[in-house]
């Protein structure tokens, strides 16, 4: 009997890579990460800075890579008129770097990279991979008649015929759109992209909160994973359907506003919902955390020190050491929400009928 195999889709960000570094290690063998590169700032000039900023996330790649093992690697937060030092190409320009660092990648492409990216892609296949990932959007995905023929093509365009094909159906955030309306997209694309005879076919969403605004401080408030309900609804008829999505930070985060001050806020995993505590500005208190560890812990949903980012909460709750910079809050949440959904997907894999 298989069980699905997780990729959550993270940023190349520090906190993400350590919530994937604390890791049980007995649960590397369920995960194969999805990193997103981050985007450059906004007026961050073509030459020396680009070249910088991508060995800075070839780094944080590179870190959560040596501990798991095989990882995915995406530019498609990244401007596409970005070049490093002698006009050389990001794509080109990470994967060297992570090469260097004998990371096995699979790159990533999608239908509207332009030829730029494209041929990029071309040169890394050319070198040597194991795989290639197809990333479809919503809007690809919204007219599956002609998807076959254009994956067909795009496979063509960068040389991978002999690649094993791994297809992402990433929704990003489904906040705004129903769940039957997404269900019913990927019925639909599901006959089509099985035609390519993929290695895996994974269904990304992400359910999270865009805003946190409206959320009441010191109160525990519920947000439902609908992104998980929506795929375990697919997988009963569907065994062949893998599972993605953006944990607790949404996909279109980004932390480029200096002006922004944001709130404390732990993000806690549970079955079929996320319990938020938020407190105020955390730069006003930056020892709050430890009055929110104590709300998360009273909640009848907490599991107790069940993995590294439990015990930094129970750890909080108790009194104890708890970490004064937000980027360690999110490894913490992070790490809380991969460990319970690789265990979630085990049970779900064992306890679903497989088809034929």
């Amino acid at each position: 009997m298989s069980i699905p195999i997780y990729s959550p889709m993270q940023k190349s960000k520090p906190g993400e890579s350590i919530a994937l570094i604390k890791l049980a290690s007995t649960l590397h063998g369920n995960v194969i990460p999805f990193f997103d590169a981050l985007a450059l700032k906004p007026g961050t000039e073509n030459g020396q800075d680009v070249e910088v900023h991508f060995s800075k996330q070839a780094i944080n790649i590179a870190a959560a890579g040596n501990a798991i093992g095989t990882c995915y690697v995406d530019l498609l937060d990244v401007d596409p008129n970005a070049r490093g030092i002698g006009g050389v190409h990001p794509v080109k320009s990470i994967f060297e770097k992570l090469e260097f660092e004998r990371i096995t990648l699979i790159p990533v492409v999608g239908l509207e990279r332009d030829v730029a990216y494209k041929l990029a892609i071309r040169n890394i296949i050319a070198k040597g991979v194991n795989a290639l990932a197809i990333r479809l959007l919503a809007d690809d995905l919204s007219l599956p008649s002609s998807l076959f023929e254009k994956v067909k093509r795009l496979i063509s365009e960068v040389g991978a015929h002999d690649l094993p094909i791994h297809v992402f159906m990433d929704f990003r955030s489904i906040e705004h759109i129903s769940s039957d309306l997404v269900q019913l997209l990927v019925q639909r694309a599901l006959p089509e992209i099985r035609k390519l005879t993929p290695g895996r076919i994974v269904f990304c969403a992400s359910s999270m909160l865009t805003d946190m605004s409206k959320v009441k401080k010191n109160v525990l408030k519920a947000v439902p994973r609908r992104d998980l309900m929506i795929w375990e609804n697919l997988y009963q008829n569907n065994p062949d359907l893998d599972y993605g999505d953006y944990g607790i930070v949404q996909p279109g985060y980004a932390d480029f506003d200096k002006n922004i001050k944001p709130a404390a806020k732990i993000r806690y995993t549970c079955n079929n919902e996320w319990i938020i505590a938020k407190g105020t500005r955390w730069i006003s208190d930056t020892s709050q955390h430890k009055d929110l560890a104590k709300l998360i812990v009273k909640s009848d949903q907490f599991r107790g020190p069940d993995c590294w980012g439990g015990e930094s909460i129970t750890i909080a709750s108790n009194g104890g050491q708890s970490p004064r910079i937000l980027q360690r809050w999110v490894s913490i949440d992070q790490n809380n929400h991969i460990t319970h959904t690789i265990q979630q997907l085990a049970r779900i894999g064992q306890t679903t009928p497989q088809f034929a």
